[in-house]
């Protein structure tokens, strides 16, 4: 009796293993791109944070209100400054940050 039991316990086990394999296999092809993703998303927190700070930093820029957000290394700008000089010159700072591919800006120009 206790064979039989064993012998299909382990039967038993052994479907389950062989119908969950595909879900494991589908599983293993799709971590590098999730790895990928969270990885992009890490590092675009840390580009964000970085210009958050540089722009925190600089004296020129500090008192302005920019709203900085990041997608693939690609930061965006946002809000008003009060002369376009201090808009390219706020875009020239974050050109410079280690990580940042390219800034896209969405900065108005508002005296005041």
């Amino acid at each position: 009796m206790k064979k039989t039991t064993f012998t299909a316990r382990l039967l038993a086990a052994s479907l389950l293993v062989t119908a969950a394999a595909p879900a494991v296999q589908a599983a293993d092809r799709a971590a590098p791109v999730t790895a990928q993703k969270a990885g992009a998303y890490i590092d675009d927190s840390v580009i964000t944070a970085k210009v958050k700070a540089a722009l925190v930093e600089d004296k020129q820029v500090s008192a302005m209100k920019i709203n900085v957000t990041t997608k693939d290394g690609v930061v965006t700008l946002k809000g008003s400054v009060p002369s376009a000089e201090l808009g390219q010159h706020a875009l020239q700072l974050v050109a410079g940050i280690e990580g940042v591919r390219d800034v896209k800006s969405d900065l108005t120009v508002k005296a005041g």
